[in-house]
């Protein structure tokens, strides 16, 4: 009997939403993050795959190196042979190179599984990316953007761009065989907090209407626009080689003009277009329109040079307005739920943990980190006398969305090879997990602060 073509993806749908379904049940039970959960599963259970020799999990840790491959077969109508030409270098293509086991796992016995597997997941995660930026902007809303303080803005500017150079100084110093539009992507990755891993945790301890919370959200908002940002500029960066001029004053000026636009005018376009929504009979269609609106501002941003994720955020900025009915906003959540995941779990699935038997692999994992958490601690000097700056300082820590699809763009790119990509992720996950500790920490009452270290050092005294 012949299977149909399509049967394959559905049972690994189906393997990849078990894994959801496991992740989600874990970080509900210990209250992390759900980002969190969907990478170490797709850590695990990818490497358990791919040292027992499962096909799909042997062509998922290539799949960074294939999915180039598949974008120039998706455009360009040419055969996997001649993409994979493209993409790879002759020596790549030469027997044990990158490009001749890219093109094994296509050209082989399993070749059709995996080039409709291949391009299903690249499908599947640019969609998530998207529909996951879009959701953030509808969490986030033009209100809350337009009302991030002056204080909140300087912390959020001078955490990007400190991390910027102190991660570019790092990376540049150490012994990686990168090119110096590969550094600067990298530092870029390290640049944006997380603004969901930074809710969930102030949501946790019930401290997100505090004053730091407050200036922890509104910094994160702001750091989040300007990632995006950051991604196009390294991105053009990337496939350029060198910062063309003329090209990157073009996408400042067009990314400053729309983003610019959204800002002061999103909700008064927002509001009449939600009053059409909600008339919109039966209530099952309303979802529709807001996801047509988040694709036609993807394909405007793209046209721009922009991102397409940008369109994502910007359609949820706009949409985000109270007069949408929640309803609405509700029946959007099931479809972010399905696509979203399987982005992270391919990330996750594509760390390979042997790298981190190699020292170099280590080093660059803790200079990364390093990096992380010293450029984000002296823009808290910023955040103004009234609040705790060690508190918003520990809050400016975490890594995620955003971080984790400038790590998708760079692998897809071919810029970040396998010990970067572990390390950063691997960054991404201490971040997030550390984190939540420090600010919990950080947030107890300072006798009761004090008087848990002297306990600790009595205990170690005691010994």
């Amino acid at each position: 009997m012949v299977l149909h073509p399509f049967s394959s993806i559905m049972l690994e749908l189906a393997l990849l939403l078990t894994m959801v379904l496991v992740a989600r049940w874990l970080t509900d039970r210990y209250r992390q993050p759900a980002v969190l959960g969907e990478l170490l599963i797709g850590v695990l259970v990818g490497n358990l795959g791919y040292w027992v020799g499962l096909p799909f999990f042997t062509f998922v840790m290539s799949y960074g190196a294939a999915s180039p491959v598949f974008e120039q077969v998706w455009q360009g109508g040419v055969s996997v042979a001649q993409a994979a030409a493209q993409v790879f270098g002759a020596g790549e293509l030469a027997p044990g190179g990158r490009g001749h086991e890219v093109l094994r796992l296509l050209s082989g016995d399993n070749a059709l599984a995996n080039v409709n597997t291949g391009l299903s997941l690249w499908l599947f995660s640019s969609l998530g990316i998207i529909l996951l930026l879009f959701h953030v902007g509808l969490k986030t809303g033009v209100r809350q953007l337009r009302g991030v303080g002056a204080d909140a803005a300087r912390v959020a500017v001078a955490g990007a761009l400190g991390t910027l150079l102190i991660a570019f100084l790092v990376i540049w110093l150490l012994p990686v065989g990168l090119s110096g539009s590969g550094r600067f992507f990298i530092a870029a990755t390290l640049s944006a907090t997380s603004i969901g891993v930074a809710t969930r945790m102030l949501d946790d301890i019930g401290k997100a209407d505090t004053a730091e919370g407050q200036m922890i959200l509104g910094a994160c908002v702001l750091n989040d626009l300007l990632g995006l940002v950051l991604l196009a500029l390294a991105i053009e960066l990337v496939v350029k080689g060198h910062f063309d001029l003329p090209a990157v004053a073009w996408l400042l000026a067009s990314s400053g003009a729309f983003l610019g636009a959204i800002v002061l005018f999103g909700d008064q376009l927002g509001r009449p277009f939600a009053r059409q929504l909600n008339r919109i009979d039966p209530a099952e269609n309303r979802f529709l329109a807001p996801l047509a609106f988040a694709f036609l501002l993807g394909w405007l941003c793209s046209s721009l040079g922009l991102s397409g994720t940008v369109g994502g955020f910007a359609a949820g900025l706009i949409l985000s307005d109270e007069a949408l009915r929640d309803k609405t906003k509700e029946m959007l959540v099931p479809l972010i739920a399905v696509f979203t995941p399987i982005f992270f779990l391919l990330i996750g699935m594509q760390v390979n943990l042997a790298v981190f038997l190699q020292w170099h692999t280590l080093l660059l994992t803790l200079a990364l980190l390093l990096a992380a958490v010293l450029g984000k601690l002296p823009a808290a000097l910023l955040a103004g006398p009234e609040v705790d700056r060690a508190t918003v300082a520990l809050g400016m820590l975490p890594r995620g969305e955003v971080a984790l699809i400038f790590v998708g763009v760079g692998r897809s790119l071919g810029v970040i090879d396998d010990n970067v990509f572990a390390a950063l992720v691997a960054v991404i996950i201490l971040l997030a997990f550390g984190s939540g500790l420090a600010l919990k920490w950080a947030f107890e009452p300072r006798s009761a602060r004090a008087q848990a270290m002297l306990g600790r050092a009595n205990r170690l005294l005691t010994r």
